[in-house]
């Protein structure tokens, strides 16, 4: 019996404990009990949200629509090997079918059988439109963006028509050009315009404009091999006109070294701006210019230049 109450008393100091530690841990007033219910709901409304908007029975028909074409692309896909995307495929072009063809009157359009790009179709037209022609299957290559690989497959099938002919022509051209060509006279350069120099074997627009612009900067030409001085004139051009041109250092515009200002000795190619400057500074303070003596005493002005202007100087 004393051991019945032994375990009775133990039992219950055991729950009495238990319970003091679940109120001290585990006990909430009202309003946290509120308040952890209130989390609770809030919880399960958030997982339960997507379903409760996003029912399947109420999706717009152009995005179950829209689903099912994702889904039957996504299967064929799963049935299909891998294939990288390319632009172009050199093995496998999307047209090709071969002809033999002449570039000289063949129609630009048929190239496409070829499976030319559209591009390079058009620059061929232009091409051949501009007047140019094919003499051997190599001219073929040098089309602005043709790719190697595309000419290869083309070339076993270029047959250009009458080539010897084509080259004969070409030659017989050139000859009677030759034959025909003006006889050329000589031509002075100082009194020479535009049309007297394209007259010359060699002259053509752009270098005629040259050599009048240097003429005039320099007031005239004094010797032909001042004709190397013009900028952009290579020696075997000048080299190439000498036996055709002369000059008269009688048709000079000459400076008046005592009078001309400073854009008359500056505009001068053989004067820098230092150098007019000095030949004004010096005239003013010595008086007028007699001869080269007088220029000779100027600093700035070397011997090299004194021999270059001393021809287009008067005093």
């Amino acid at each position: 019996m004393a051991r019945y109450c032994f375990q009775f008393y133990f039992m219950n100091a055991l729950m009495s404990d238990f319970q003091k530690l679940i109120k001290k841990y585990f006990y909430f007033n009202s309003a946290q009990q509120t308040g952890i219910i209130g989390i609770i709901i809030l919880i399960i409304l958030i997982y339960q949200l997507p379903d409760i908007l996003y029912n399947q029975n109420e999706y717009p028909v152009e995005i179950i629509n829209f689903q099912k074409e994702i889904a039957m692309m996504d299967s064929e896909s799963d049935k299909k090997p891998y294939q990288p995307y390319h632009k172009y495929n050199p093995q496998k072009p999307e047209s090709f079918e071969p002809f033999d063809f002449d570039p000289n009157t063949v129609n630009p359009n048929e190239l496409k059988k070829f499976g030319l790009p559209k591009y390079v179709i058009e620059r061929f037209s232009k091409f051949r439109n501009a007047g140019a022609k094919f003499y051997k299957k190599e001219d073929f290559k040098k089309l602005y963006g043709l790719k190697p690989d595309i000419y290869n497959r083309m070339a076993p099938y270029i047959r250009i028509e009458n080539q010897s002919q084509n080259n004969g022509f070409l030659n017989k051209q050139i000859r009677t050009a030759e034959i025909t060509k003006p006889t050329i006279v000589m031509i002075e350069l100082n009194s020479a315009d535009s049309s007297d120099l394209l007259g010359v074997h060699g002259i053509g627009p752009y270098m005629a404009s040259k050599i009048i612009k240097y003429r005039k900067a320099l007031g005239g030409f004094v010797r032909i091999d001042q004709l190397y001085e013009i900028y952009n004139m290579k020696p075997e051009q000048v080299e190439a006109i000498k036996p055709f041109i002369n000059v008269d250092p009688k048709n000079i515009q000459p400076i008046p070294v005592n009078t001309a200002d400073y854009l008359q000795l500056n505009g001068n190619p053989y004067i820098s701006s230092k150098e007019a400057n000095a030949i004004i500074q010096y005239r003013k303070q010595h008086g007028a210019f007699k001869s080269i003596d007088d220029l000779e005493k100027i600093y700035l002005l070397n011997k090299e230049t004194i021999e270059k202007i001393v021809e287009y100087l008067v005093y």
